[in-house]
């Protein structure tokens, strides 16, 4: 009788060990089955909104305007089309970079008409901000912030409806080398998306006895998005001297 009952015993043991194995590999491919799926759904994400932030770029690089800097969507197109002369707005900015190394207010509006059709679709649920950024002097020609600002008197109280949210688009010149982006400013948005190119700007050098010589200068042009966020960061953008912004109307 007693061996009987250390036989059962053993057996019993014996058993819990293996409800253990079985329960422990269980838990360990359902916890690596769940993060599995979600690494996987995060990385598909991420490669969906790179590569819209790359055709996005692509779109800004290679789109015509007007040389007014109005959308080719415009009314006046069809209403008068043979007075309306369409270009790339890369050779606007080129221009501009060439005659007085700034952008124009035609540049200006060309850029934020051009940024707002290209993102569009992502309207309500996205800020990003789109930039040239000289290599050789490692200061940006200039910063274009589009974020959603908040105005009204509920602004500051978050159970009030006496608020209205509108996108505004900022067009700055940073006055010094600029770390804003990097080390402040994206810090505080979580996950930014990113898109690069490269771009050549032409520059006239002008010589003695009326000579003049065309030579280049090589730029960075980045896109970067992210989910709206209340960031106190971007709130500088309105103040800070050095970044030295202004709302393009």
């Amino acid at each position: 009788m007693v061996l009987l009952n250390k036989k059962g015993q053993a057996a019993l043991l014996d058993s819990i060990f293996f409800l253990t194995i079985v329960a422990s590999i269980s838990a360990g491919l359902l916890f690596f089955t769940v993060n599995y799926g979600l690494q996987t759904q995060e990385q598909l994400t991420s490669f969906y909104s790179t590569d819209f932030c790359a055709d996005a770029l692509k779109i800004i690089t290679y789109i015509n305007v007007t040389r007014q800097g109005d959308k080719v969507t415009s009314a006046d197109i069809y209403a008068d089309p043979q007075n309306i002369e369409l270009d790339y707005l890369l050779a606007l900015i080129k221009e501009d970079y060439a005659d007085k190394k700034e952008m124009s207010e035609r540049t200006k509006n060309a850029l934020k008409n051009t940024l707002e059709s290209a993102l569009r679709p992502f309207e309500a649920s996205v800020d990003y901000t789109y930039y040239l950024f000289d290599e050789t002097t490692n200061k940006y020609l200039f910063l274009i912030f589009a974020i959603h600002d908040c105005t009204g008197a509920g602004c500051t109280d978050a159970t009030s409806s006496d608020k209205v949210v509108e996108r505004n688009f900022y067009f700055c010149t940073p006055s010094t080398v600029s770390t804003f982006l990097e080390n402040d400013l994206f810090p505080t948005l979580g996950k930014v998306d990113s898109a690069y190119g490269k771009v050549n700007l032409p520059i006239i050098v002008r010589g003695g006895a009326g000579v003049e010589n065309v030579e280049s200068e090589a730029f960075i042009m980045g896109l970067h998005v992210w989910v709206v966020k209340n960031s106190t960061e971007l709130k500088k953008i309105k103040t800070d001297l050095d970044l030295n912004c202004s709302i393009i109307n």
